[in-house]
């Protein structure tokens, strides 16, 4: 599937473009990862770095934090912390509880947030 960055109907055209450059960089990263095992998912570069899993729900994270705060108007509650607060900061807490997961695992987190962000965008 290529993907054109271009306004996009159904949206105004700065929606449109915005909502266009989001899918070309979630197409290209997942694209970027295509095949790698858990294991090198779970590599970290350095002993203060992140690993590509974890960048992945960092990802995930960061558009579910603005979903949350964009379109319920309000900060995430313990509950979505608990969730979504070592993907959200990373560091050492990142490096201690996101590994061991298959590529699969942070595609389908992927995939929730972006359905859930487009039935936002729908409201």
């Amino acid at each position: 599937m290529d993907v054109k960055i271009e306004p996009l109907k159904g949206f105004t055209p700065q929606i449109g473009h915005l909502v266009s450059q989001m899918n070309y960089v979630r197409k290209t990263t997942l694209e970027a990862v295509l095949g790698l095992t858990t294991s090198e998912l779970d590599f970290l570069p350095s002993k203060e770095g992140n690993s590509i899993g974890a960048l992945l729900l960092h990802i995930a994270a960061v558009e579910k934090g603005f979903q949350i705060e964009i379109f319920d108007g309000r900060r995430p509650n313990e509950q979505e912390m608990l969730e979504w607060g070592a993907p959200y900061s990373l560091g050492e807490k990142g490096r201690k509880n996101i590994n061991g997961y298959p590529l699969e695992f942070y595609i389908t987190k992927l995939e929730e947030v972006n359905i859930e962000h487009f039935r936002n965008l729908q409201r």
